[in-house]
């Protein structure tokens, strides 16, 4: 952090994101939505598996466990752990630039970063979630 940046935030500071724990989201209701989710993650797992496990230089059976074991500590993270950064406030051109004032943008940045590279686990989670919900609900319709 610079002298600037640390004058500039104490002078007008910006907004900064969070991060939230809570680990919910927003039910997708649209049936082929949910099934097509769902069906690309049920396909797209195992491809992703048998391409790292042949990357691990482990045996077989050590590497079948880091590989799907790390995946499933990194969607449950990705799924607790939602950063949200505040979009108005990631420099010029979009957070192309450094505002030369602010720290703050810097952290909007980061959290941004942090959101982009959850962003696949989370896509995993609340697919398989959904998935869950539709299939309770068409068991209550009976």
């Amino acid at each position: 952090m610079s002298f600037l940046e640390l004058w500039g935030d104490s002078v007008d500071p910006g907004n900064v994101g969070g991060v939230d724990f809570s680990g919910e989201h927003e039910v997708c209701k649209c049936q082929p939505l949910v099934w097509v989710r769902f069906l690309f993650v049920v396909v797209g797992l195992p491809v992703f598996w048998a391409y790292a496990v042949r990357q691990v230089p482990l045996p077989l059976w050590q590497a079948v466990v880091v590989v799907v074991g790390g995946t499933l500590v990194y969607v449950a993270l990705a799924y607790l752990v939602n950063p949200q950064a505040d979009l108005e406030n990631l420099g010029p051109c979009a957070g192309m630039i450094d505002h030369p004032w602010r720290f703050s943008d810097n952290l909007n940045r980061w959290l941004l970063s942090v959101q982009c590279l959850f962003g696949p686990g989370r896509f995993v989670a609340e697919s398989i979630f959904d998935f869950c919900w539709l299939l309770r609900q068409e068991d209550d319709d009976e």
